[in-house]
């Protein structure tokens, strides 16, 4: 068994935070961005975020200026009340003390990862990270999972997707994957019409795992 965890709506519940910060974002640039536009966007990369806002000709150095500037405004906003999902830190500390490989797989820039692991001290968890600087395709695109089984050298049937964006499911459903849905930025409703298995809390997490 390997556990493998998408971060924004997984190890912290930060979507409102970004979408605050987005709204900030749009408005220094004269764009509106609604939250029905914002949910088609989470769990995708600033890339695809940027070209859907911008247009598809805008430039790479455009793109990482403005991603940059957003990540910053997310930052600056979430730092004072940053938190992990309920029972994540003591289902990590469990999972690891049965010699289970944990790894961290997301579409978030390497600071905003370095900042959420940081912040809640969760960084030692993990064996392996996979961040948006080490991928070219985006989710729902299976690459960031593929990559970080490869990294952990094990089968993508090994592995276990802790997902909460649709997106993120079926990346994790296209990489051959049992996924576990996290009910943060979707109602268990919606998941259920994507995954079989979902938890509300991480305090659920061991029993559904029968670990």
């Amino acid at each position: 068994m390997v556990l493998i965890f998408d971060m924004d709506g997984v190890l912290v519940d930060n979507y409102q935070w970004h979408f605050e910060a987005f709204v900030e974002f749009g408005n220094r640039h004269k764009l509106n961005i609604t939250k029905e536009e914002f949910g088609k966007y989470f769990g995708s990369t600033n890339q695809v975020v940027m070209k859907s806002l911008f247009g598809a000709n805008i430039s790479e150095e455009d793109i990482s200026a403005y991603s940059s500037e957003k990540e910053m405004i997310y930052r600056e906003l979430y730092l004072p009340y940053i938190k992990p999902v309920e029972g994540l830190r003591d289902f990590l500390y469990y999972a690891s003390g049965k010699s289970i490989l944990i790894a961290l797989a997301t579409s978030a820039p390497k600071e905003n990862v370095k900042f959420t692991l940081e912040a809640t001290g969760l960084k030692h968890y993990f064996h392996i990270v996979t961040d948006s600087s080490m991928v070219s395709r985006g989710k729902p695109d299976p690459q960031v999972y593929l990559i970080t089984a490869e990294k952990l050298g094990v089968d993508p049937g090994e592995c276990i997707v802790f997902e909460d964006s649709i997106v993120g499911i079926k990346a994790a459903q296209n990489a051959g994957m049992r996924v576990i849905g996290v009910a943060t930025t979707h109602k268990p409703a919606e998941l259920g019409l994507y995954v079989k298995e979902f938890i509300t809390s991480f305090k659920e997490a061991a029993q559904l795992l029968n670990i």
